[in-house]
């Protein structure tokens, strides 16, 4: 009677239409339908018991919002299938509905779900991409306004120089032009004409008693004296020598090496060092640096050795002197190893792990401990003769330099004797046999089994020169020159052989 009066009281809400027998829909919402339906179905078949019966006798585990798993869904559907009561059946299948319902809206959430996180990580990584592209874009603008600030700063020393001929002016640049099309420019280097004062000596004619002489007559002229005047480096060759530069930060010794090594062959300017440099310095060194050079070398840019001193200092002062003795020491010339090319490793060993990296040149240094660690280091056949022939080596008076020219004499004289010996035992070789065939011409070689006595063992059967003894310690000899041939390099084994083969006159 309650649901019946419901019932009517939810119909009498419900308008006529024009429509026959029908009524204008009531203005509900879906939640509303379906929990109104839920209700009726779960009051009318026993939806909720049936719901309790099922999870118990199948140990059936939901979620606080009432979801089954899918294997539960399936095990429930199977005991659907094989029920015969339909009013069980009915409610069982409802309920089955209203999961595979709720399963079907989990699985699809969870898909735009994932969809929505991918999308998310999406845009995640274009932003940082986007950020990367911006942060290089500002670093190349800061490095092209350096450039183009630089070189402002070169164009206006040159405009405030002297005043140039046009002609002297346009001849040079011609010959600068046809010299870059013909060669290619190693140094960045341009040459200029500078108005100055010059003494020229000129011969002037006057008479003497009526004879004409001439004299020398020393007059000064302004004339215009060709000088140089540093171009900057090209982006192109910043950026090139830059990548080869090694890590300012570890190893700013080899930088400075390197640094010596492009001034020399390019004849750089310090501001041209200071470019490559900052291409892999930080924001402050980039700063702290290009100021201490422009203040060393002035505003006429002229102090270049200054420049080039403030570019070292900054260096050394980026990694601190590292004491190593344990480096050094270890420093050994290597089989087959010139004395030359040992002195250079040991040079770039010593200057990195001996804490003494400010000395300005190794060649004049008299310290004991470089001279001793580094003939220690020798060839031991090279370093005993040392030590015997030079006995002033560890004085105060001998420098470094004075060692290395000693021990790459001393390794020349033994290439010489090693050269000796080898042509010595093939001149042995060679006359051993030529007696050997003259002796079986006149005797048979059974008689120089039988007859005789060996000089070298005293014992019957056999000659001298088939000693066994005798052939043995020749073996030994050829097998120590041998090796000693074999530790030689490519150029001195070359050198042997033609100091071997015969010349012609």
């Amino acid at each position: 009677m309650a649901e019946s009066a419901r019932n009517y009281a939810n119909g009498a809400t419900l308008r006529t239409t024009s429509e026959k027998h029908g009524t204008e829909p009531p203005c509900v919402t879906i939640d509303q339908m379906w929990e109104n339906l839920n209700a009726y179905l779960d009051k009318r078949l026993g939806l909720r018991k049936c719901c309790d019966n099922v999870c118990k006798k199948y140990s059936i585990k939901h979620s606080e919002s009432g979801l089954w798993a899918l294997p539960d869904i399936k095990r429930a559907y199977g005991k659907t299938q094989r029920l015969c009561t339909t009013t069980k059946k009915d409610g069982l299948s409802v309920i089955l509905v209203k999961q595979i319902l709720q399963h079907e809206h989990k699985c699809e959430t969870d898909r735009l779900e994932r969809e929505n996180k991918a999308e998310k990580a999406k845009v995640r990584a274009l932003a940082e991409q986007l950020q990367n592209l911006k942060k290089d874009k500002e670093r190349l603008e800061n490095e092209n306004n350096k450039l183009l600030t630089l070189i402002s700063k070169q164009l206006e020393s040159r405009s405030s120089s002297s005043f140039v001929d046009s002609e002297a002016d346009l001849s040079i640049n011609t010959c600068v032009h046809d010299q870059v099309n013909s060669k290619i420019r190693l140094a960045p280097v341009i040459v200029k004409h500078r108005r100055t004062n010059v003494e020229i000596d000129n011969e002037e004619g006057y008479e003497d008693n009526g004879e004409r002489q001439t004299r020398t007559v020393t007059k000064v002229v302004k004339k215009y004296v060709p000088y140089r005047t540093y171009h900057p480096a090209t982006p192109e060759q910043v950026d090139k020598w830059s990548k080869e530069l090694p890590d300012v930060y570890k190893q700013p010794q080899k930088v400075w090496q390197f640094l010596q090594r492009l001034q020399k062959i390019y004849i750089l300017h310090p501001l041209d060092g200071v470019m490559i440099l900052n291409v892999t310095l930080r924001d402050s060194d980039q700063k702290r640096l290009t100021e201490s050079v422009e203040r060393r070398i002035g505003e006429s840019q002229e102090n270049i050795e200054d420049g080039w001193e403030a570019i070292k200092n900054f260096l050394f002062e980026l990694k601190p002197a590292e004491v190593n003795w344990a480096r050094i020491t270890s420093c050994m010339q290597k089989t087959g190893e010139s004395v030359a090319e040992f002195e250079e490793r040991f040079r770039q060993t010593w200057t990195e792990h001996s804490g003494l990296n400010t000395s300005e040149d190794l060649d004049k240094d008299t310290g004991i401990p470089l001279k001793t660690t580094f003939v220690n280091g020798l060839n031991p056949e090279i370093s005993k003769d040392l030590k015997i022939r030079y006995d002033d080596w560890d004085s105060t008076v001998t420098t470094f330099i004075q060692i290395v020219e000693w021990s790459a004499k001393l390794e020349r004289a033994q290439d010489v004797r090693l050269r000796s010996l080898q042509s010595k035992s093939l001149f042995y070789k060679n006359s051993t046999t030529e007696d050997e065939q003259k002796e079986r011409e006149y005797m048979g070689y059974s008689k120089l089994r039988t007859k005789g006595r060996c000089r070298n063992c005293n014992e019957e059967g056999h000659w001298a020169r088939e000693c066994k003894l005798r052939l043995k310690h020749q073996s030994k000899d050829d097998d120590h020159l041998f090796k000693q041939f074999q530790q030689l390099t490519i150029q001195q084994k070359q050198t042997l052989l033609n100091a071997v083969q015969p010349q012609g006159n």
